[in-house]
Protein backbone atom coordinates (compact mmCIF):
# COMPACT_ATOMS: atom_id res chain seq x y z
CA UNK A 1 0.00 0.00 0.00
CA UNK A 2 1.46 3.32 -1.07
CA UNK A 3 1.80 6.02 1.56
CA UNK A 4 1.03 9.53 0.29
CA UNK A 5 1.54 11.35 3.59
CA UNK A 6 4.94 12.70 2.60
CA UNK A 7 3.67 14.04 -0.74
CA UNK A 8 0.77 15.74 0.99
CA UNK A 9 2.96 17.23 3.74
CA UNK A 10 5.46 18.71 1.26
CA UNK A 11 3.16 19.88 -1.52
CA UNK A 12 0.38 21.36 0.61
CA UNK A 13 -2.10 20.75 -2.20
CA UNK A 14 -4.82 23.27 -2.91
CA UNK A 15 -6.28 21.02 -5.61
CA UNK A 16 -5.99 17.29 -6.40
CA UNK A 17 -2.83 15.75 -7.84
CA UNK A 18 -3.39 13.17 -10.58
CA UNK A 19 -0.37 10.98 -11.30
CA UNK A 20 -1.05 8.99 -14.44
CA UNK A 21 0.32 7.02 -17.37
CA UNK A 22 -1.01 6.23 -20.83
CA UNK A 23 -0.52 3.34 -23.20
CA UNK A 24 -1.34 4.23 -26.80
CA UNK A 25 -1.43 2.85 -30.32
CA UNK A 26 1.69 4.88 -31.12
CA UNK A 27 3.38 8.26 -30.71
CA UNK A 28 1.61 10.36 -33.35
CA UNK A 29 -0.64 12.91 -31.64
CA UNK A 30 -2.73 13.53 -34.76
CA UNK A 31 -3.48 9.89 -35.39
CA UNK A 32 -2.81 7.59 -32.44
CA UNK A 33 -5.26 6.83 -29.64
CA UNK A 34 -5.19 6.04 -25.95
CA UNK A 35 -5.78 2.37 -25.15
CA UNK A 36 -5.02 2.39 -21.41
CA UNK A 37 -5.24 5.10 -18.77
CA UNK A 38 -4.02 4.34 -15.25
CA UNK A 39 -4.08 6.98 -12.53
CA UNK A 40 -3.82 7.66 -8.83
CA UNK A 41 -5.64 10.81 -7.74
CA UNK A 42 -4.54 12.26 -4.41
CA UNK A 43 -7.03 14.66 -2.86
CA UNK A 44 -6.02 17.51 -0.52
CA UNK A 45 -8.03 15.80 2.22
CA UNK A 46 -5.86 12.63 1.84
CA UNK A 47 -8.52 10.65 -0.02
CA UNK A 48 -7.02 8.57 -2.82
CA UNK A 49 -8.69 7.25 -5.98
CA UNK A 50 -6.91 4.64 -8.09
CA UNK A 51 -8.12 3.21 -11.40
CA UNK A 52 -6.94 1.48 -14.57
CA UNK A 53 -9.14 1.93 -17.66
CA UNK A 54 -8.83 0.29 -21.09
CA UNK A 55 -10.30 1.60 -24.35
CA UNK A 56 -11.13 0.37 -27.81
CA UNK A 57 -9.07 2.80 -29.94
CA UNK A 58 -11.13 2.20 -33.12
CA UNK A 59 -7.88 1.78 -35.07
CA UNK A 60 -5.37 -1.03 -35.45
CA UNK A 61 -2.77 -1.53 -32.74
CA UNK A 62 0.53 -2.05 -34.61
CA UNK A 63 2.44 -5.22 -33.80
CA UNK A 64 5.50 -3.08 -32.93
CA UNK A 65 3.47 -1.37 -30.22
CA UNK A 66 1.89 -4.57 -28.94
CA UNK A 67 5.42 -5.91 -28.46
CA UNK A 68 6.02 -3.07 -25.97
CA UNK A 69 2.90 -3.12 -23.80
CA UNK A 70 1.35 -6.47 -24.71
CA UNK A 71 -2.11 -5.13 -25.60
CA UNK A 72 -3.63 -6.57 -28.77
CA UNK A 73 -6.62 -5.70 -30.92
CA UNK A 74 -8.45 -8.71 -29.47
CA UNK A 75 -7.78 -7.51 -25.91
CA UNK A 76 -9.41 -4.15 -26.67
CA UNK A 77 -12.23 -5.06 -29.02
CA UNK A 78 -14.91 -5.16 -26.27
CA UNK A 79 -13.61 -2.18 -24.27
CA UNK A 80 -15.48 1.15 -24.15
CA UNK A 81 -14.62 4.01 -26.49
CA UNK A 82 -12.83 6.98 -24.97
CA UNK A 83 -15.57 9.37 -26.08
CA UNK A 84 -18.14 7.29 -24.21
CA UNK A 85 -16.08 7.60 -21.01
CA UNK A 86 -14.98 11.19 -21.61
CA UNK A 87 -17.28 12.80 -19.03
CA UNK A 88 -16.11 10.44 -16.28
CA UNK A 89 -12.45 11.04 -17.16
CA UNK A 90 -13.03 14.79 -17.41
CA UNK A 91 -14.47 14.81 -13.90
CA UNK A 92 -11.31 13.06 -12.68
CA UNK A 93 -8.76 15.22 -14.53
CA UNK A 94 -10.25 18.69 -14.78
CA UNK A 95 -8.55 21.44 -12.73
CA UNK A 96 -5.86 19.35 -11.02
CA UNK A 97 -2.12 19.10 -10.77
CA UNK A 98 -0.66 16.46 -13.10
CA UNK A 99 2.29 14.18 -12.44
CA UNK A 100 4.03 11.20 -13.96
CA UNK A 101 7.10 10.29 -15.99
CA UNK A 102 7.29 12.25 -19.27
CA UNK A 103 3.70 13.50 -18.95
CA UNK A 104 4.64 17.01 -20.11
CA UNK A 105 5.93 15.91 -23.50
CA UNK A 106 3.68 12.97 -24.23
CA UNK A 107 0.88 11.86 -21.90
CA UNK A 108 -0.74 15.25 -21.35
CA UNK A 109 -0.71 16.30 -25.05
CA UNK A 110 -2.05 12.87 -26.03
CA UNK A 111 -4.79 13.03 -23.41
CA UNK A 112 -5.70 16.56 -24.48
CA UNK A 113 -6.07 15.37 -28.08
CA UNK A 114 -8.39 12.56 -26.99
CA UNK A 115 -10.50 15.04 -25.03
CA UNK A 116 -10.70 17.34 -28.06
CA UNK A 117 -11.96 14.47 -30.21
CA UNK A 118 -14.69 13.91 -27.62
CA UNK A 119 -15.61 17.62 -27.52
CA UNK A 120 -13.84 18.62 -24.29
CA UNK A 121 -11.26 21.42 -24.18
CA UNK A 122 -8.76 20.06 -21.66
CA UNK A 123 -6.40 22.92 -20.82
CA UNK A 124 -3.57 23.11 -18.32
CA UNK A 125 -0.57 25.30 -17.58
CA UNK A 126 3.06 24.50 -16.78
CA UNK A 127 2.37 25.41 -13.16
CA UNK A 128 0.02 22.43 -12.95
CA UNK A 129 2.57 19.88 -14.23
CA UNK A 130 5.13 18.05 -12.09
CA UNK A 131 7.03 15.77 -14.46
CA UNK A 132 9.34 13.26 -12.77
CA UNK A 133 11.39 12.83 -15.95
CA UNK A 134 12.15 16.54 -16.17
CA UNK A 135 13.11 16.58 -12.50
CA UNK A 136 15.26 13.47 -12.95
CA UNK A 137 17.18 14.90 -15.92
CA UNK A 138 17.69 18.23 -14.17
CA UNK A 139 18.93 16.70 -10.93
CA UNK A 140 20.86 13.76 -12.42
CA UNK A 141 22.60 15.01 -15.60
CA UNK A 142 23.48 12.50 -18.30
CA UNK A 143 26.53 14.19 -19.80
CA UNK A 144 30.23 13.35 -20.00
CA UNK A 145 30.98 14.92 -16.62
CA UNK A 146 28.24 12.84 -14.99
CA UNK A 147 29.48 9.64 -16.64
CA UNK A 148 33.04 10.44 -15.55
CA UNK A 149 31.91 10.92 -11.97
CA UNK A 150 29.79 7.74 -12.02
CA UNK A 151 32.35 5.39 -13.56
CA UNK A 152 35.64 6.96 -12.45
CA UNK A 153 34.61 8.73 -9.21
CA UNK A 154 36.36 11.88 -10.41
CA UNK A 155 35.33 15.43 -11.25
CA UNK A 156 35.91 16.38 -14.89
CA UNK A 157 38.27 19.36 -15.05
CA UNK A 158 38.45 21.48 -18.22
CA UNK A 159 35.19 20.10 -19.56
CA UNK A 160 34.68 20.90 -23.28
CA UNK A 161 38.41 21.03 -23.81
CA UNK A 162 38.69 18.45 -26.60
CA UNK A 163 41.74 16.68 -25.18
CA UNK A 164 40.36 16.59 -21.63
CA UNK A 165 37.08 15.15 -22.94
CA UNK A 166 38.92 12.48 -24.93
CA UNK A 167 41.05 11.50 -21.94
CA UNK A 168 37.92 11.24 -19.78
CA UNK A 169 36.20 9.14 -22.45
CA UNK A 170 39.14 6.71 -22.45
CA UNK A 171 38.91 6.33 -18.67
CA UNK A 172 35.15 5.81 -18.85
CA UNK A 173 35.49 3.11 -21.52
CA UNK A 174 38.18 1.40 -19.45
CA UNK A 175 35.87 1.31 -16.42
CA UNK A 176 32.92 0.12 -18.49
CA UNK A 177 35.01 -2.75 -19.88
CA UNK A 178 35.91 -3.69 -16.33
CA UNK A 179 32.30 -3.44 -15.12
CA UNK A 180 30.37 -5.09 -17.97
CA UNK A 181 30.80 -8.17 -20.14
CA UNK A 182 32.44 -7.20 -23.43
CA UNK A 183 30.00 -9.22 -25.54
CA UNK A 184 27.12 -7.35 -23.92
CA UNK A 185 28.85 -4.04 -24.71
CA UNK A 186 29.20 -5.10 -28.34
CA UNK A 187 25.54 -6.11 -28.53
CA UNK A 188 24.47 -2.76 -27.10
CA UNK A 189 26.75 -0.83 -29.43
CA UNK A 190 25.75 -2.73 -32.55
CA UNK A 191 22.03 -3.11 -31.87
CA UNK A 192 19.99 -1.42 -34.61
CA UNK A 193 17.10 0.84 -33.69
CA UNK A 194 14.38 -1.26 -35.26
CA UNK A 195 11.78 1.46 -34.83
CA UNK A 196 13.14 3.10 -37.99
CA UNK A 197 13.37 1.99 -41.60
CA UNK A 198 16.57 3.90 -42.39
CA UNK A 199 19.62 5.04 -40.46
CA UNK A 200 18.71 8.68 -41.06
CA UNK A 201 15.38 8.05 -39.29
CA UNK A 202 13.34 9.72 -42.01
CA UNK A 203 10.94 6.77 -41.99
CA UNK A 204 9.64 4.69 -39.11
CA UNK A 205 7.80 1.38 -38.96
CA UNK A 206 4.10 1.15 -38.22
CA UNK A 207 2.26 -2.15 -38.70
CA UNK A 208 5.13 -3.32 -40.87
CA UNK A 209 4.93 -0.33 -43.22
CA UNK A 210 7.14 2.73 -43.68
CA UNK A 211 5.76 6.04 -42.38
CA UNK A 212 7.31 9.48 -42.79
CA UNK A 213 8.94 10.94 -39.69
CA UNK A 214 9.19 14.56 -40.89
CA UNK A 215 7.59 17.27 -43.04
CA UNK A 216 3.91 17.98 -43.64
CA UNK A 217 3.48 14.25 -44.29
CA UNK A 218 4.76 13.20 -40.87
CA UNK A 219 2.87 10.12 -39.62
CA UNK A 220 1.50 9.29 -43.08
CA UNK A 221 2.53 6.15 -44.90
CA UNK A 222 5.10 6.25 -47.67
CA UNK A 223 2.66 4.38 -49.89
CA UNK A 224 0.02 7.07 -49.36
CA UNK A 225 2.45 9.93 -50.05
CA UNK A 226 3.62 8.20 -53.23
CA UNK A 227 0.00 8.24 -54.39
CA UNK A 228 -1.16 11.71 -53.32
CA UNK A 229 2.07 13.67 -53.85
CA UNK A 230 4.80 11.90 -55.83
CA UNK A 231 6.31 15.33 -56.45
CA UNK A 232 7.31 15.46 -52.80
CA UNK A 233 9.23 12.22 -53.20
CA UNK A 234 10.88 13.52 -56.36
CA UNK A 235 11.96 16.57 -54.36
CA UNK A 236 13.52 14.22 -51.79
CA UNK A 237 15.53 12.60 -54.57
CA UNK A 238 17.13 15.99 -55.34
CA UNK A 239 17.50 17.16 -51.72
CA UNK A 240 20.22 16.46 -49.15
CA UNK A 241 19.21 13.01 -47.90
CA UNK A 242 21.36 9.93 -47.41
CA UNK A 243 21.82 7.43 -50.25
CA UNK A 244 19.90 4.84 -48.21
CA UNK A 245 16.93 7.17 -47.76
CA UNK A 246 16.98 8.12 -51.44
CA UNK A 247 17.02 4.46 -52.43
CA UNK A 248 13.86 3.88 -50.38
CA UNK A 249 12.22 6.90 -52.06
CA UNK A 250 13.34 5.82 -55.54
CA UNK A 251 11.80 2.40 -55.07
CA UNK A 252 8.61 3.98 -53.69
CA UNK A 253 8.29 6.03 -56.89
CA UNK A 254 8.49 2.73 -58.76
CA UNK A 255 5.76 1.23 -56.59
CA UNK A 256 7.99 -0.80 -54.27
CA UNK A 257 7.65 -0.16 -50.54
CA UNK A 258 9.65 -1.54 -47.61
CA UNK A 259 7.81 -3.93 -45.33
CA UNK A 260 8.98 -5.02 -41.92
CA UNK A 261 8.50 -8.71 -41.44
CA UNK A 262 7.31 -9.93 -38.07
CA UNK A 263 6.11 -13.25 -36.73
CA UNK A 264 2.47 -12.31 -37.15
CA UNK A 265 2.80 -10.43 -40.41
CA UNK A 266 1.73 -11.88 -43.72
CA UNK A 267 4.31 -11.67 -46.48
CA UNK A 268 3.40 -9.48 -49.45
CA UNK A 269 0.33 -8.09 -47.64
CA UNK A 270 -1.49 -5.25 -49.34
CA UNK A 271 -0.26 -1.81 -48.31
CA UNK A 272 -3.06 0.50 -47.22
CA UNK A 273 -3.15 3.77 -45.28
CA UNK A 274 -4.07 3.02 -41.65
CA UNK A 275 -7.45 4.75 -41.82
CA UNK A 276 -8.62 2.21 -44.39
CA UNK A 277 -7.69 -0.88 -42.42
CA UNK A 278 -10.31 -2.69 -40.42
CA UNK A 279 -9.97 -5.01 -37.47
CA UNK A 280 -12.64 -7.35 -36.18
CA UNK A 281 -14.50 -5.63 -33.38
CA UNK A 282 -13.50 -2.12 -34.49
CA UNK A 283 -15.39 0.52 -36.44
CA UNK A 284 -15.17 0.07 -40.21
CA UNK A 285 -14.15 3.70 -40.86
CA UNK A 286 -12.20 5.08 -37.90
CA UNK A 287 -12.09 8.84 -37.85
CA UNK A 288 -8.83 10.74 -38.04
CA UNK A 289 -8.62 13.92 -35.99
Amino acid sequence: MLDFKHILSIMNLDKPLVIFDLETTGLALAYDRVIELAFIKIMPNSRVIEKDIFFNPEIDVPSEVTAIHGLTNADLADKPLFRHQAQEIWDIFNDCYYGGFNVANFDLPMLRREFLRAGYDFNYTKKQVIDSKIIYHAMEPRDLAAAYKYYCQKELVNAHSALADVQASVEILDQQLAKYDYELIRQISEAPDDRYVDEEKRFYWRSGEAYLNFSKYKDRSLAEVATVDPGFLRWMMEADFSPETKQIVERALEGEFPQKKSQDSVANSEILPPAKKTVSGFNEEPKLF
